[in-house]
């Protein structure tokens, strides 16, 4: 039987719609299912598109809200892979970024990912989707939902008269203007020789179409491009000569900005130019980390029109030594995320995590039994309610 409310019970559950919708645009994905079943207008809240591009903007730019997931591999009976898909919160910023007693879960993708192949994923996240190709499969996947869109290949399309090519490289991004998700394709045709074809896949039109290749003479690393704002961000270099001197190579970032397949370079200060050099989205911010000598830099870079700002966030001279930089004994490997109170995650080779304070200047590093030392990909996604403007499969 029903107990009816008190008049001051109803009172204080009577809120404006802007104050609910507010309230629930700041919680974790996972509340939000649940709450769509606890009352008919807070489903019709969280069911609207502009509720969920609220909820889009609040968890891709709080730290906390963000989720890592890792993707290591277990040998299968048969020759090849199956994988292990875990995931766990970052967590709040009056703590540690982990613990042994995080929460990890395990992801259960499409089950003809869970795949008949050899090689490892490669994944992109915008808008808490993530876009995963593996061999000759591309899916968009919304964990949260549990709901996935395939993707033709796009080799026949792109590619044409090129019969062979050496690796290729997956961007995802959002093209606000159209309203449009956007997969771009490199095709790595000959590394050596800064030869590329690109392709890019509008999910609305749901076709590929090549555009416009990578500004000539520059070199892609072989790094997941990194998403932001409506632009599909890679790493690149350039050997130049100047004044008869021996070249040498300068670093520079090649953006595409989908809305108008166009590419800008920005050429990287010579400050931020080292070793170990990474681009990442932290938090809808865009950061280049990397070491110069025995310093540890991180920098942010900022929008402004199709140009980027550099802005000095951290440096510490005393990380390079703590991690044994310079020598065979160096353990890292990618760097996880940075977070608001400065500390800043890596994952380890041996597959452990090393967390560096950089007001104490301490390092502390740590195991999850749940992770397994093949993990062989990490990458921070927001969960979200984000859905595509054509059908799911």
């Amino acid at each position: 039987m029903q107990v009816p409310m008190s008049p001051h019970t109803r009172k204080n559950t009577d809120f404006g719609e802007d104050v609910i919708t507010c309230i629930l645009s700041k919680l974790p994905v996972e509340s939000l299912l649940r709450f769509k079943i606890v009352h008919k207008s807070w489903c019709s809240i969280i069911n609207d598109p502009n509720f969920i591009k609220l909820q889009i903007e609040e968890s891709s730019s709080d730290i906390n809200q963000q989720k890592i997931l890792l993707i290591s591999s277990k040998i299968a009976p048969s020759p090849c892979l199956e994988y292990n898909m875990l995931v766990f919160n970052i967590g709040s910023t009056n703590a540690s970024s982990l613990s042994a007693n995080s929460q990890v879960v395990s992801l259960q993708p499409p089950d003809f990912f869970m795949s008949r192949d050899v090689s490892y994923p490669l994944v992109s996240s915008c808008n808490g989707l993530l876009c995963m190709v593996c061999s000759f499969k591309i899916f968009i996947w919304n964990p949260a939902i549990q709901k996935y869109k395939i993707v033709q290949n796009p080799d026949p399309y792109v590619l044409k008269r090129v019969k062979s090519y050496e690796s290729t490289l997956y961007g995802f991004a959002y093209d606000s203007i159209n309203d449009d998700y956007n997969i771009v394709c490199t095709f790595v045709v000959n590394a050596k020789g800064s030869r590329y074809i690109v392709g890019i896949y509008s999910v609305n039109n749901e076709f590929w179409k090549k555009i416009d290749s990578i500004p000539a003479g520059y070199r892609l690393f072989d790094q997941n491009p990194v998403s932001l704002d409506g632009t599909v961000n890679m790493m690149a270099t350039r050997s130049v000569q100047e004044n008869g001197d021996s070249a040498f190579n300068k670093f520079a970032i090649v953006s595409l900005f989908v809305a108008d397949e166009k590419f800008v370079v920005t050429p990287i200060p010579l400050q931020y130019c080292g070793s170990h050099m990474k681009l990442s989205n932290f938090a809808n911010r865009l950061y280049l980390s990397v070491f110069v000598e025995m310093d540890f830099l991180v920098c942010s870079l900022e929008k402004d029109g199709e140009l980027w700002t550099w802005t000095n966030v951290m440096k510490s001279p005393t990380l390079g030594s703590s991690i044994g930089l310079g020598n065979h004994n160096c353990y890292l490997d990618d760097i996880v995320c940075l977070k608001e109170n400065e500390k800043i995650l890596w994952r380890k080779t041996d597959g452990g995590f090393l967390e560096y304070d950089k007001r104490k200047e301490e390092v502390n590093e740590f195991t999850m039994n749940q992770i397994s030392p093949a993990t062989e990909l990490s990458i921070l996604f927001a969960g979200s309610l984000a859905s595509l403007r054509i059908p799911w499969d």
